[in-house]
């Protein structure tokens, strides 16, 4: 490869014409200038002389949510709105904490019969990630369908993927909150 040809800072490979790494499919949206692959050989080879490998993404995944955290506490929770928690008896009023919707609910066919759909994901302000999972209801009904979105019961564990730095981050956008260190991929 040409050393003068730009390559994607994180796998040194040709990006591609979108947003995301065509190679190592990881978001470019928060680089300002790719680098040469004459950089990207330089900084490797400081790196791997310098013996300190790269944080794991589990790593960066929970220091994004503990610097969104913190940030979002600093600010006073801004955005954070009650979210339904599912499960229980229909004797108890359901929980609703404080949550921020990072990932909302994808479906992936528009017929109301198809009932497949990819699940979001929300941050409660304690710090626990929950799937946000989908129903229909309304069978029968003229208003049918009727999505009805709710937070699984049962926190689930932080998600170790890209996206999600990328979604903290456009949370924080959102209700113009910064964050110190900021929410950017190495």
């Amino acid at each position: 490869m040409d050393s003068a040809v730009r390559v994607c800072p994180f796998c040194g490979q040709r990006p591609g014409v979108g947003v995301f790494c065509e190679a190592c499919g990881r978001s470019l949206s928060a680089v300002e200038r790719l680098p040469s692959r004459a950089e990207w050989e330089t900084e490797q080879s400081a790196s791997a002389t310098t013996g300190s490998a790269p944080p794991s993404l589990a790593d960066r995944c929970a220091a994004a949510t503990a610097t969104f955290l913190a940030a979002m506490r600093a600010a006073g929770d801004p955005g954070a709105a009650k979210a339904p928690i599912s499960g229980g008896s229909g004797l108890w009023r359901a929980r609703r904490p404080q949550a921020w919707v990072l990932r909302h609910v994808h479906r992936i066919d528009d017929d109301p019969m198809h009932y497949d759909y990819e699940p979001g994901l929300l941050l409660t302000t304690q710090g626990q990630f929950h799937r946000l999972e989908s129903e229909i209801r309304g069978w029968g009904q003229a208003r049918f369908p009727v999505y009805h979105d709710s937070a699984s019961s049962d926190p689930i564990e932080t998600p170790v993927e890209e996206r999600l730095i990328d979604e903290l981050a456009a949370v924080l956008r959102e209700n113009d909150v910064t964050a110190q260190p900021p929410l950017t991929t190495p």
